[in-house]
């Protein structure tokens, strides 16, 4: 009797971790170029290691990733005779990559400080790798971290003419607070400073203390960098109440 169900145990499936390397430093002086051929002379079989054309500092940088496409060389089963710069002098065990960014592809040395090991499970065709003019970024490798500086509580503690102002220095997150009078129906201007903000920034608030007398919040998109201001609107005077919200910048 012949059976349809699929039996194979997927254990027989090893888990790779080295699908792909990131480059610790530029690697352009440890990319190569393997090219077989035969002694004229001797009939010899020969390997003529040479830089990868178009390999440089810039298009070879730090923090790329490069993905293994599956070829290697081992020494003295591929013939090694010429080697090329101060990296490569002697016959070493090497893996070929690409660079999904610059396009380059070439040889390197998977034992060198330059490359370390670094998987994300994702297909080889995504860029994982920082990402380059045109190309976006996929989410996941060497993309930009996204660093958050919480100012903690700021408060609002004078207004002039319906308008204040307060400091959060570098902040990129934080909690602004309102005891102050702002005094009858009113649109109230806060402008919150902070070296994180960009005119191409977006913005979000979240009121953590609504008070009835509050009858709109709303923030502005930023006129200049390092400053965006929040509207509050009210119909009663909020002496008495602490008002409250959070924001969070993100670049």
């Amino acid at each position: 009797m012949t059976t349809l169900v699929h039996q194979d145990s997927r254990g027989e499936f090893q888990q790779r971790t080295d699908r792909t390397l990131v480059s610790t430093t530029a690697f352009h002086n440890e990319f190569y170029t393997y090219t077989e051929g035969k002694n004229p002379s001797t009939f010899a079989p020969t390997g003529v290691f040479s830089a990868v054309a178009g390999a440089t500092s810039t298009t070879c940088p730090a923090g790329r990733v490069l993905h293994l496409t599956g070829r290697k060389l081992y020494p003295d089963v591929n013939p090694m005779t010429t080697f090329v710069g101060t990296a490569l002098t002697a016959k070493k065990f090497l893996v070929s990559v690409y660079d999904p960014i610059s396009f380059l592809k070439g040889f390197v040395d998977p034992t060198s400080n330059t490359f370390a090991k670094f998987d994300q499970n994702l297909p080889n065709f995504f860029n994982l790798g920082t990402a380059g003019s045109g190309v976006e970024w996929s989410g996941g490798g060497q993309g930009v971290d996204i660093h958050l500086v919480d100012s903690g509580t700021l408060a609002v503690t004078a207004y002039t003419s319906n308008v204040a102002t307060v400091a959060a220095k570098n902040a990129s997150t934080g909690l602004i607070t309102i005891a102050v009078g702002i005094g009858g129906a009113a649109t109230n201007t806060i402008n919150v400073t902070t070296t994180a903000v960009t005119t191409t920034s977006r913005i979000f608030i979240s009121p953590i203390s609504l008070k009835n007398t509050v009858t709109d919040i709303f923030v502005g998109t930023p006129a200049a960098n390092g400053t965006f201001t929040v509207t509050v609107v009210t119909s009663g005077n909020i002496a008495t109440q602490v008002y409250a919200f959070n924001f969070l910048i993100v670049n």
